[in-house]
């Protein structure tokens, strides 16, 4: 969170991503990672004996293929946005707070990380992620999300990046010449609270423009955040991030079970693995999918439809039952949160059990529901499983999610 802001405003302001079905739809072998990555504009400069290579296994070789064969839609009324297109680029819209970075003022330390040395006189610690930063009277500890800087950079290939925080200006700024010292990936691309039309609210109408306009260009937009309930109107276009919970004091706001902070356990994310990691993944197969639509199918793609295809490969072919999950007083059960986000993983909801569920979500193991899955051999999870599921854009462990007893 962003330090020295009201607690409204504060409010306001995870295994690989999935590819089998979805990809070969798109003519790319089911395990052909390199074509993946050479495609994505974010590779790594391999050999041109590589690329041909790639350029076999998915049937188009995108080197050969001049710029004005992007297919663009009519309404496209956004030159920025044209040219960035044919030249294979998409917007990422990206959060700062609990998605790249995790801020606390230093008066709202945990006296476990007190003992651990933060403190007031804790200084910049680059091997660490950890900088001070004082664009308020309030000081403030920020800590940079493990694989950060790789994300921008490889990003940055594939995509124009833009920041939209709802945190103030000079903070904004504050915390960008942290992730981008050159100004290389951003530019002057920084959208705070400062410049947001609705309060407590994020738009595209401040990045491609207003919507009478846009709505075209909203197809390119890719956006990464870890709150969903700012962009109303533009879901189809967020992947939700698992939220980057460094400090006890966000953990607490957040309500996290965690036990401790990670800065109280001298823990931290994966670099290889983490967040970051997955999302980027994800990101590269938005893009290949996206540029080899329009290229090899002469349509124009949209990003919406793309993650919307990919986020219903992650739990294919699953049928689950929810208990003590869900409220009684539901009425509709398909209405609650959890029934609908399992659906858009691409799992089947069923109000009762039979042979064909495959997975109980219970809260607690005394239920009918939770026992008949044990006795059938079934698999019995916590709710946990489908939230792992829906950051880490795969299908988790299941004996990673065990159902416990409520004490």
């Amino acid at each position: 969170m962003e330090p020295g802001r009201d607690e409204e405003d504060e409010d306001a302001s995870a295994g690989g991503a999935p590819k089998g079905r979805f990809l070969a739809q798109r003519g790319v072998k089911e395990d052909d990672d390199d074509a993946e990555e050479d495609y994505s504009g974010g590779g790594s400069g391999e050999d041109d004996d590589d690329e041909d290579e790639d350029d076999d296994a998915s049937g188009v070789s995108l080197g050969t293929i001049g710029s004005d064969a992007i297919m663009l839609p009519p309404g496209m009324k956004n030159a920025h946005v044209a040219n960035l297109l044919r030249a294979r680029k998409l917007i990422l819209v990206l959060d700062l707070d609990n998605t790249l970075i995790n801020s606390v003022g230093f008066r709202r330390f945990s006296p476990t990380e007190k003992a651990n040395g933060f403190t007031k006189e804790i200084r910049d610690d680059p091997s660490r992620g950890l900088f001070r930063l004082e664009p308020y009277r309030v000081s403030t500890l920020t800590k940079l999300r493990p694989f950060v800087h790789e994300f921008l950079r490889e990003a940055s290939g594939m995509f124009e990046m833009h920041v939209y925080t709802l945190g103030g200006r000079s903070y904004a700024r504050a915390v960008v010449k942290l992730l981008d010292p050159d100004g290389v990936y951003f530019g002057e691309r920084i959208i705070s609270f400062d410049d947001s039309s609705q309060p407590y609210r994020k738009s595209l109408d401040a990045v491609v423009g207003p919507s009478s306009a846009s709505a075209t260009e909203h197809a390119a937009v890719v956006i990464l955040d870890d709150k969903a309930r700012v962009w109303d109107g533009y879901n189809d276009n967020l992947i939700e991030m698992e939220p980057y919970l460094y400090f006890a004091s966000d953990c607490r706001r957040y309500g996290s079970k965690a036990a401790q902070s990670l800065a109280e356990r001298r823990l931290d994310e994966s670099e290889s693995d983490g967040a970051l990691a997955v999302t980027l993944r994800v990101l590269r197969q938005v893009h290949y999918c996206f540029f080899s639509g329009s290229v090899c199918c002469g349509s124009f793609s949209d990003v919406r439809e793309l993650i919307r295809q990919m986020r219903r490969e992650v739990l294919r072919g699953c049928t689950v039952v929810f208990t003590g999950v869900i409220p009684p007083e539901v009425v509709q059960p398909s209405c609650h949160d959890m029934w609908r986000k399992a659906e858009q993983l691409g799992a089947t909801c069923s109000d009762d059990v039979g042979p064909e569920v495959t997975h109980v979500v219970a809260a607690n193991p005394s239920t009918s529901e939770a026992r008949w899955a044990q006795e059938h051999g079934k698999s019995l999870v916590n709710p946990r499983w489908i939230s792992a599921a829906r950051f880490r854009w795969s299908k988790p462990k299941e004996e990673d999610f065990p159902v416990k007893e409520e004490s």
